[in-house]
């Protein structure tokens, strides 16, 4: 049963490739390097700010440990005052983000942007809406599934009762390294392609695909409860109902006690992988 959705945040929650890319743009210029284009960003953003500062300079000052750190405080200076220039939550978001909470659901956000940045954009854009919000905190970064693990501490929870949601193939195999279910979202800066790649098990065309796929999730889950449920009620009956017959000699009433339950096994497990599918 699904209990708590945990998203990323650039990409899937929020468009920010274009704050992201001025930003960097901004501290190639002030080194003298050579800029890129917004679309080449949504390659090159992802995996931590380290990584992207090493795949926007030019292979030659990548080495140049000393040139990095310039480059990451000129970022960092420009991030800070233009972070919200021209991001935006994509459409449906906010409807998408009530509906869950309006289902109980438990929220969080875990992203490879440096924390100090996640929790000061996610309060500017969703205040009050998220339970749970990790950023980068040392060196670890998603694949690793630290920071989502610990989110899922928080709401004390077990992985199977969570869904990640992200939209590049980091998210996927953060979701798998996690033990989570796993949803990919075709909006990002990635594509369906990589997303399946990576092994999604789901993917989302539009934000409210997401309370869809959790209402459908949980409604196969409550089937399976509740046939197992039944299958169990079914077999105490039926080793009665055995007992009984055993007692008193019938043949025909030992057979069926014997065999329904069998059969009603066997249709109940058929529905549920069904329901499943």
């Amino acid at each position: 049963m699904i209990k708590a959705v945990v998203f990323d945040l650039d990409g899937t929650l929020l468009n920010t490739i274009e704050d992201l890319a001025n930003a960097s743009n901004d501290a190639l210029e002030r080194l003298g390097c050579p800029t890129h284009t917004v679309e080449e960003y949504k390659k090159l953003v992802g995996d931590g700010r380290r990584n992207l500062m090493l795949r926007m300079l030019p292979p030659q000052q990548r080495e140049d440990e000393a040139v990095v750190e310039r480059a990451t405080a000129l970022f960092d200076a420009y991030y800070q005052q233009h972070m919200r220039d021209c991001t935006a939550p994509y459409p449906g978001i906010q409807a998408l983000l009530r509906g869950l909470k309006e289902k109980g659901m438990r929220l969080g956000v875990v992203s490879n942007k440096p924390h100090e940045f996640v929790t000061q954009i996610v309060e500017e854009y969703f205040p009050g809406i998220f339970d749970s919000v990790a950023g980068q905190q040392g060196t670890l970064v998603k694949p690793d599934p630290a920071a989502l693990k610990k989110v899922i501490a928080d709401f004390g929870l077990h992985p199977d009762e969570v869904l990640y949601v992200g939209d590049s193939n980091v998210d996927i195999r953060t979701a798998q390294n996690a033990k989570t279910a796993s949803c990919g979202v075709l909006w990002g800066f990635r594509g369906q392609e990589e997303l399946e790649e990576a092994g999604a098990q789901h993917l989302a065309a539009v934000e409210e695909d997401i309370l869809t796929l959790v209402l459908s999730l949980n409604r196969a889950e409550g089937l399976r409860r509740g046939l197992a449920l039944f299958s169990v009620v079914l077999m105490l009956v039926g080793l009665a109902g055995l007992i009984y017959f055993l007692f008193v000699g019938n043949s025909a009433g030992v057979a069926a006690c014997v065999i329904l339950p069998l059969l009603a096994g066997f249709a109940a497990v058929r529905m549920t992988r069904r329901e499943g599918q």
